[in-house]
């Protein structure tokens, strides 16, 4: 899962299609990686819950503020296929 605010590009294009891809590599080894292919969820986030919960378990503490116009939207990805590289 991960927060987007409505307005952006990639939330108009998963609301349109929500097949995803994501790529996750391994900064210590550039030669790691793993691929998430998938479909997106999007989910009204009013409270902005999830950015908040994300920056306490992560950073330990609140994130930047956002003015009360920003709408925050949840994408949850449910992975179809993962692929592992590494040499």
């Amino acid at each position: 899962m991960f927060s987007a605010t409505r307005n952006r590009q990639k939330v108009r294009n998963l609301a349109r299609d929500p097949r995803v891809s994501l790529t996750v590599s391994d900064p210590a080894n550039p030669y790691q990686s793993m691929e998430i292919r998938g479909a997106a969820e999007l989910m009204d986030d009013p409270d902005k819950a999830l950015p908040l919960r994300l920056s306490h378990k992560y950073l330990g503490q609140d994130p930047m503020p956002e003015s009360a116009q920003v709408e925050r939207v949840i994408v949850k990805v449910t992975p179809h296929k993962v692929d592992s590289f590494s040499a």
